[in-house]
């Protein structure tokens, strides 16, 4: 009889530990039941962040943060909202958000505008800590908890929660999800010695040096180095889980082509996240750098996030 007790006893304290984990069930479609619009994580008209929240939300649902693209220059957190709701769909919180840009003003000239941009790649990042804090302080008031939180955005979004979550700010992120942005900003050393005479060069010389606030020559490479995910991974090794999810034409997409191999460097940012010992994904995908080839490009890039979110 007591074998009998004991045994029930422990069968219900599995289904509480499972049910606290609260794991979302990868077979069902959760209604979006909430959201807050537009709360200030800063002074900034662009520190601005919206949260939405799923059907049985609770302290612990999933929470993913989501960073916009648009080259650091552009862009907001309108813009990448249908995503955010395709998380909701798969049982997260969304926190989608806006952050200051890069100025990119002169930029299309011919040659560009020579000139310090007073927000950089550094800001940005700051501003997704601010993020996190923000939400983290007013998680209790929303029903919401702190304890499975992760990070993903697209393009220079990805980047950007790649740079948060694996470097010395992350405040209790536990993994970074990065839909085709770029895991390497540094130059070769033929890039910094034979220039390519390639019309964007220029622009693309002018951009990093906004980016990372330091003139694009050899002597300031670590400047460049800073900004780059796997050089920020190497100096806090071993990291933070991470999946890529690329896409196919991303190198003739992007007009980074003749100066970095995005997919090639995401690769070798797989290989080496796995040489520390920690969990990377790295899946490449028959779509385009916006995910728009076919109409479900989002919802399966998503759910590839997703599924490897859950098991880190």
């Amino acid at each position: 009889m007591m074998k009998k007790i004991f045994g029930l006893l422990f069968v219900s304290f599995l289904f509480v530990v499972g049910c606290k984990k609260n794991d979302p069930d990868p077979d069902k479609v959760y209604a979006l039941v909430k959201e807050e619009i537009d709360i200030a994580y800063g002074d900034h008209v662009l520190q601005k962040m919206d949260i939405y929240f799923p059907e049985g939300y609770n302290q612990h649902t999933p929470v993913v943060f989501l960073i916009h693209g648009g080259g650091w220059i552009a862009g907001t957190k309108e813009q990448f909202t249908q995503v955010a709701k395709l998380f909701v769909a798969k049982g997260f919180v969304a926190v989608n958000l806006s952050h200051r840009l890069v100025d990119a003003s002169g930029l299309d000239q011919s040659p560009p505008v020579h000139q310090a941009s007073a927000i950089k790649v550094s800001d940005q990042v700051d501003d997704l800590a601010s993020a996190v804090n923000k939400y983290k302080a007013s998680a209790n008031d929303w029903g919401v908890g702190i304890s499975n939180l992760y990070m993903a955005g697209h393009s220079a979004g990805g980047t950007l929660a790649m740079l948060y979550v694996q470097g010395d700010k992350n405040s209790g992120v536990r993994a970074s999800g990065n839909f085709a942005g770029l895991a390497n900003l540094t130059l070769s050393e033929e890039l910094y010695n034979n220039p390519p005479d390639h019309a964007l060069w220029p622009a693309i010389k002018e951009l990093l040096y906004r980016m990372s606030g330091a003139e694009v020559v050899h002597e300031n490479a670590l400047a460049l180095m800073a900004i780059s995910p796997n050089w920020v991974s190497n100096n806090n090794k071993p990291g933070k889980p991470n999946i890529t999810v690329m896409a196919k034409s991303n190198d003739q997409d992007l007009p980074f082509e003749p100066y970095f191999s995005t997919i090639q460097d995401a690769e070798d940012y797989h290989d080496q996240l796995r040489s520390y010992g920690t969990n990377s994904a790295y899946i490449l995908m028959d779509t385009d750098h916006g995910f728009g080839n076919h109409p479900d490009d989002w919802a399966k890039a998503v759910a590839h996030t997703v599924d490897f979110f859950k098991k880190n």
